[in-house]
């Protein structure tokens, strides 16, 4: 089989994305700070630079013994599936060097603050928690695609619903419960002064540990979330025994390149993985809005109450969210039919739940597009896009009210 010049360029560009891409955060991972400050191009220098490029080079050995396996076997399908592999491991590549270019510009900009943040991610991560409620997420989306479901030929619908709830749940359950830990638990065991006894105000201290928490959810949910992509992908071929169909515009997209053969089959795959992603692009930002809201609320109540009464009132507020619009329908027909202090007494109630607690309902997706991602608008971008600023008004607010809570608290 022979390669053109331009499908050996290809080859080698996405060589070199991976590998330019796994830099970050190896020398985050396996390089002292102290080490990375003295990298230079010289003898001295060289241990360090292996030591930072040997991950990346055995990442690329090990690309080019599934791309020999895949030439060796020459089959569109499977090539197609290598391409959507290899798309999967960069984007998690992406995903870790976008944390830390994360960090890196919140420690320019908010120092001090930043700081507190930093740490209260680096101790979410290495939390066991951390660990066990996602391998938990990652069991369950692994039997998912096996359980039957008895939905007249829907299971992948289900699958996806399922999944969308998942992530939310393990990476919310993570955030409340690290709110709690992170800062109860300081402010009981006067570890917070020791804090404060350094130039960092309440302010810097509660915000800071409400943007490492929710960071260190956010990884968590973003892990999850490149696994979800495959589950889905194979879920469809368990289904149908056929790959997802690349959609028209990568194929299209491909062939106007000139790119045939093997190349054109791998570009395909990629094509493929980061339509597959895009669609699944506004459910994961819903679900992940939900997650900032309840770990918001969870950091304002840790700054009074104990971990438990925190994760009590927490799983009250997520109940009656979800319950609230029930209320709202049942008061408003109770004022209609039977018209009396009752009614009143309900739907006054139910009207101050609505205020007063989060429209969690707004975070789900629709079922209609769950099932056809082909529905997806423009207008449902927008809507997208105004539930997240409602997600970004009620998060400030109740950081706010969790700001004044903690002003006056005595932490001696």
């Amino acid at each position: 089989m022979t390669f053109t010049v331009g499908s050996l360029i290809v080859w080698l560009v996405l060589l070199l994305l991976q590998v330019l891409a796994a830099l970050p955060w190896v020398s985050v991972l396996f390089i002292d700070p102290n080490d990375r400050a003295r990298l230079k191009f010289n003898a001295t220098g060289f241990a360090q630079w292996w030591k930072l490029i040997q991950f990346p080079l055995l990442g690329v050995a090990a690309f080019l013994t599934l791309l020999n396996l895949a030439l060796f076997f020459t089959q569109r399908d499977w090539l197609e599936t290598m391409g959507g592999f290899y798309t999967a491991v960069l984007q998690l590549q992406l995903t870790a060097d976008a944390f830390i270019l994360f960090f890196v510009l919140l420690l320019w900009v908010w120092p001090k603050g930043g700081a507190v943040a930093q740490a209260a991610f680096r101790e979410g991560v290495r939390q066991p928690m951390f660990w066990l409620l996602g391998g938990l997420a990652f069991v369950a989306l692994s039997i998912s695609p096996y359980v039957p479901y008895f939905t007249f030929g829907e299971d992948y619908i289900m699958v996806k619903e399922l999944g969308f709830d998942t992530l939310m749940l393990v990476s919310a359950l993570f955030g409340t419960l690290a709110a709690s830990i992170f800062i109860a638990e300081e402010i009981e065991g006067r570890t917070a002064v020791t804090v404060m006894s350094k130039p960092i105000s309440r302010r810097q201290f509660l915000l800071g540990k409400f943007v490492g928490i929710t960071m260190s959810s956010l990884l968590m949910f973003s892990m999850l979330a490149c696994y979800f992509s495959g589950i889905l992908e194979y879920k469809f071929w368990w289904d149908k025994s056929d790959a997802v169909p690349a959609p028209l515009w990568v194929v299209q997209t491909v062939r106007s390149s000139g790119f045939t053969g093997p190349t054109g089959d791998l570009l395909t795959g990629i094509g493929r993985w980061i339509s597959h992603v895009l669609e699944l692009v506004p459910g994961l930002v819903l679900s992940f809005c939900q997650v900032s809201v309840l770990v918001a609320i969870a950091v304002t109540l840790a700054t009074r109450v104990p971990m438990v009464v925190n994760m009590s009132a927490i799983l009250v507020i997520y109940l009656a969210a979800h319950l609230t619009p029930v209320l709202v329908a049942i008061g408003q027909k109770m004022k209609i039919e039977t018209p009396g202090p009752v009614a009143q007494i309900v739907g006054f109630t139910s009207q101050l739940f609505d205020t007063l607690l989060p429209g969690l309902n707004f975070f789900r997706m629709p079922a209609a597009l769950i099932g056809d991602l082909s529905l997806l608008s423009w207008g449902y971008f927008a809507y997208v896009g105004s539930v997240v600023m409602y997600a970004a008004m009620y998060t400030a607010i109740v950081l706010l009210f969790g700001l004044i809570l903690f002003e006056d608290r005595d932490l001696a």
